[in-house]
């Protein structure tokens, strides 16, 4: 009884094992290979997640491969741009492995693991990150960078790759350094860029300033002469009225000084003054004068019937 116990669980063991070796489960983010007797082709790839059979022990051979993006960098890398900067740059690369048509198939063909792949990518984005060489330092960094194109023009190299079954996403470049010589070229270099600029902006407010400073002259020259054309007119007026006023004043002269005496007389006592004079001075004469033809006859020393 022991023994045929002892032989049903080893029969269901060994079933547990057979259909063990005869399935794989493949991820949503991975890739199979499926080689048999350690031949492959197009039906070798397996893109669909889930469980899958495979014939037992060792007919089928099946290798995975995670197609999520995976991050190369480079080492800090010392290029002299094109014109004669010395600069230190670090840049990075995304990349996963090609899904789509055979891209699996090759990378299986090139490579026996993602680290693998790694190590070959690297060697080669370090060549083609060198390409920056080919740039100018303003182009670089200047105030119209061209840093996006070079990073482009480096992703191009890249795309040599895609027959190894790698497909490169994008490249940047996270950092750029400078040695000490470098360093003090550019402060040079930024303080010229930026006394330039300066000298740019004084003569573009010392021109703004000339004109506001012609616009205003001109405006006062248009003030100026409306008002003396202004003044003019009002001198001329006042000079018709005074012709007319010395006209009527002159139809009776005695009567016009006696005017003149009272206002000056007016004037004279239109604040709180104390006034000590002979009251002979005109027109302080007024003072005693009893009636206007006294005061007309004082005012030309002659009698008046």
């Amino acid at each position: 009884m022991k023994k045929a116990t002892a032989i049903i669980v080893g029969l269901v063991i060994l079933g547990v094992l057979i259909l063990f070796s005869m399935t794989f489960t493949v991820a949503y983010n991975q890739v199979a290979i499926r080689s048999t007797f350690g031949k492959v082709d197009q039906a070798s790839i397996i893109r669909d997640p889930g469980l899958h059979f495979r014939l037992p022990f060792f007919a089928d051979s099946v290798t995975l491969y995670d197609t999520r993006l995976q991050i190369l960098e480079s080492p800090l890398e010392n290029i002299q741009t094109a014109d004669g900067q010395q600069i230190v740059i670090r840049g990075f690369m995304l990349w996963r492995v090609d899904r789509e048509n055979d891209g699996p198939l090759q990378f299986y063909r090139s490579f026996s693991d993602l680290a693998s792949a790694r190590d070959a990518l690297r060697n080669q984005f370090r060549d083609a990150i060198t390409l920056l060489s080919e740039y100018s330092f303003d182009a670089l960094l200047g105030h119209e960078s061209k840093l996006l194109e070079a990073e482009q023009a480096v992703l191009a190299r890249m795309r040599s790759v895609v027959s190894e079954g790698i497909q490169p996403v994008t490249v940047g470049i996270s950092r750029i350094a400078f040695k000490e010589s470098t360093t003090s070229e550019v402060v040079r270099r930024m303080q010229a860029s930026r006394d330039t600029l300066a000298d740019s902006e004084r003569a573009r407010g010392s021109a703004e300033a000339e004109r506001i400073r012609s616009q205003a002259a001109g405006v006062a020259e248009k003030i100026l002469a409306f008002a003396s054309q202004r003044a003019q007119e009002i001198r001329t007026e006042g000079e018709e009225l005074a012709a007319r006023y010395l006209t009527e004043m002159g139809k009776d002269e005695q009567l016009a000084i006696f005017l003149l005496w009272v206002d000056a007389l007016e004037q004279s006592l239109s604040e709180n003054t104390t006034f000590i004079i002979d009251t002979d001075m005109k027109p302080w004469h007024l003072l005693e004068a009893e009636g206007t033809d006294d005061v007309l006859s004082s005012g030309d020393g002659e009698d008046h019937q």
